[in-house]
């Protein structure tokens, strides 16, 4: 054990040594970082220093619109597009649900392809996708249709399918329960969709029990419960035939080559629709409440509406309703939008707006509001709604509104569909041929006078009502000093059982 002590030691003893000998080393100065380099100019950079100028505005010339009647007495209104190869035909009856029981018109309108007598949904399905045709089907309060776009080689093949659609429809009953299991889905869901129960309370409140505008086009539960497919083919026959029928049609195709196809295809049909009542404007009701708020605890924003009866699309001062309202709520830059986002953050966007019908359909203000400031912001829409029947608008908002509703008109035309589209709700609404050649100067001509005329007798602070969704506890007080009126609180509805009463079938090819 000796020898190997010593040899450790011996090791100790030289590495001592050595570490005394070493020479120091003197501490280094901290290396100073290299700032980065300046980024290179990029050669577009001067371009990037400023916003690029905006185009030229689009030119809007009004197309030329070719109106025809075939033997039957079914109109044709026709705009020729030889750009490119497409055509888009909608054939359109100029009544809707309104015509109907709750719930009733919209049910027939979404099952109008759901089987001829000759074809199943599935069939006239592929019939039209074998064409690489888009169609669909729709009804609204005022109109029921169905359209389909295809390349203009197979138009013919096309309208033969339009017109077994609409002339043998059949209202299978596998599809109606489908289509009712959808619908009861639907408005079971309605609880969970603030701006719905909104839509839907103001109608309850605006319109009596019985009239065509007092339900949501969906309708309610227990009325969809009930619908049969008995039902839906006697709506569908009163609405539904020649003499109130007009085909839209636009694209490639010529005036003698469209009404050629139409003969043939539907140049038999034969029937007639029944008289549908003028729908009256109903009177003010004062026994209904002011305000009325449906609570939703919890919510951290408000939907508001101030609503009232507008007027029908008809109405001899549409053209200064749709200024005064572009100035009000119906665009970006109107007075409520720029107050209630700009000025006080109360929203992310408000509007207001008339839906014109054939009857006096309702004007609403509003939008989604933070909880904290509902009553605040409904203070302010008041306040513009009187400021607008009050005195006449600047010559600057005007102006703005002028240029904003001449400078959408190119975009009604800008595809086949959408100009088959415009088409038809000319149609529905029976507006002359040259109502949009006409616009424009028409447009020009409307005053300030004339918008504040317009405001004072449409816009009546005396029939306003608030309708609001929200959390009652922490609005109702303040809603309550708006000095409306009491506040009428109503519950959420009662959650639905989400499983349909009519279990439907699987489809079979």
């Amino acid at each position: 054990m000796r020898p190997l002590v010593l040899s450790l030691l011996a090791a100790s003893l030289l590495t001592a040594c050595m570490e005394e000998a070493a020479p120091v080393t003197p501490a280094q100065p901290p290396v100073a970082e290299t700032p980065p380099a300046a980024p290179s100019a990029t050669p577009d950079a001067e371009y990037r220093m400023k916003a690029p100028p905006g185009g030229a505005d689009v030119v809007y010339t009004p197309p030329r619109i070719q109106e025809a009647t075939l033997g039957n007495g079914v109109r044709v209104l026709l705009v020729e597009r030889h750009e490119l190869p497409i055509v888009a035909v909608r054939i359109v009856a100029t009544h809707g649900a309104e015509a109907g029981g709750v719930g009733v018109g919209s049910f027939a309108g979404a099952l109008l392809g759901s089987g001829t007598k000759t074809r199943s949904a599935l069939e006239i399905s592929d019939a039209f996708e074998s064409l690489g045709a888009d169609f669909g089907t729709s009804a609204d309060d005022d109109s029921v249709s169905v359209s389909a776009k295809v390349l203009s080689p197979k138009l013919n093949e096309a309208l033969a399918l339009l017109a077994d659609v609409v002339q043998h429809p059949t209202f299978p009953k596998e599809e109606v329960d489908r289509e009712r299991s959808r619908r009861l889905n639907e408005i079971g869901r309605t609880r969970d969709v603030p701006a719905r129960l909104l839509g839907d309370l103001r109608l309850e409140l605006l319109y009596p029990a019985g009239h065509p505008y007092a339900h949501a086009l969906l309708g309610t539960a227990e009325a969809v419960e009930k619908i049969t497919s008995a039902d839906l083919a006697k709506f569908y026959a009163s609405v539904f035939q020649p003499d109130v029928v007009t085909v839209a049609i636009a694209g490639d195709v010529t005036r003698k080559t469209a009404l050629e196809e139409l003969e043939r295809a539907l140049g038999g049909w034969k029937g007639k629709s029944k008289r549908v009542k003028p729908i009256a404007e109903p009177a003010f009701d004062p026994k209904q409440p002011r305000v009325v708020l449906i609570d939703r605890p919890g919510a951290t924003q408000s939907n508001v509406s101030v609503t009232d009866i507008g007027v029908p699309r008809v109405t001899k001062d549409h053209d200064a309703l749709t200024l005064m309202n572009s100035i009000l709520g119906g665009s970006f830059s109107s007075r409520i939008n720029l107050n209630l986002r700009e000025k006080h953050a109360y929203t992310y966007g408000a509007r207001s707006g008339f839906d014109m019908r054939h009857g006096a359909g309702p004007f609403g203000a509003g939008g989604a509001i933070k909880t904290e400031s509902t009553a605040p912001a409904v203070k302010e829409i008041l306040a513009e709604i009187d400021a607008i029947r009050g005195a006449p608008v600047t010559e600057e908002e005007l102006a703005d509104a002028k240029s904003q509703v001449i400078k959408q008109l190119p975009s009604w035309f800008e595809t086949a569909g959408g100009t088959a589209g415009t088409l038809a709700a000319m149609a529905v609404h029976g507006l002359p041929i040259d109502e949009f050649a006409t616009l424009p100067a028409r447009i020009q001509k409307v005053t300030r006078e004339d918008v504040q005329r317009v405001a004072e007798a449409r816009l009546r602070p005396s029939q306003l009502r608030l309708v609001v969704v929200g959390d009652a506890a922490k609005i109702k007080e303040s809603l309550g000093q708006l000095g409306l009126g009491e506040v009428v609180v109503k519950p959420l509805p009662s959650k639905m059982d989400d499983k349909p009463t009519t279990k439907p079938k699987t489809r079979k090819k």
